[in-house]
């Protein structure tokens, strides 16, 4: 018979934030593409890029940090 174990969940301290990413990539013919999108983290952008253009030759992600102060 098994025994239940219980699994340790990291807390939530309020609701998921999403971070705004541009993602670059390059094609080994020279062809540039550009994409800005949100995503839980700069390294889901990386993966999804790499998902949809294997064969790319530069993918580059950049992720804002902060807030941008409104008057």
């Amino acid at each position: 018979m098994l025994a239940a174990v219980e699994t340790v969940r990291a807390p939530v301290f309020g609701p998921l934030l999403l971070v705004h990413c541009r993602v670059v990539i390059k094609m080994p013919d020279g062809s540039r593409g550009e994409h800005e999108g949100l995503y839980p983290n700069a390294c889901d952008a990386l993966e999804r890029a790499l998902e949809l253009f294997p064969e790319a030759v530069v993918v580059c992600v950049t992720a804002a940090r902060g807030r941008r102060a409104t008057t």
